[in-house]
């Protein structure tokens, strides 16, 4: 795989292309999905696009991360810039 740089919350990201955003996302953003209770980071639901829970902004459209790939030139928001949402 060849690295691309993205832009994830304004800040550009080096990853390998074709990385699954999810497993980016909990690497590089663990504020992206919190526990609505504890405040807490979670990690992924279904995994499989039915429960939207991991929906993001992907170059301008709404988009579930657990479906999509890292390509170079992509924009990301997660809603929580940088973890101060």
């Amino acid at each position: 795989m060849s690295n691309v740089e993205i832009l994830l919350d304004g800040e550009p990201v080096t990853c390998a292309e074709g990385l699954p955003l999810t497993e980016l996302l909990m690497s590089r953003a663990p504020w992206w999905r919190q526990s609505p209770k504890l405040h807490a980071a979670r990690g992924m639901f279904c995994g499989m696009g039915l429960c939207f829970e991991c929906v993001v902004e992907v170059d301008g459209v709404w988009s579930r991360a657990c479906l999509e790939r890292t390509r170079a030139g992509m924009e990301i928001r997660t809603g929580q810039q940088g973890g101060r949402g």
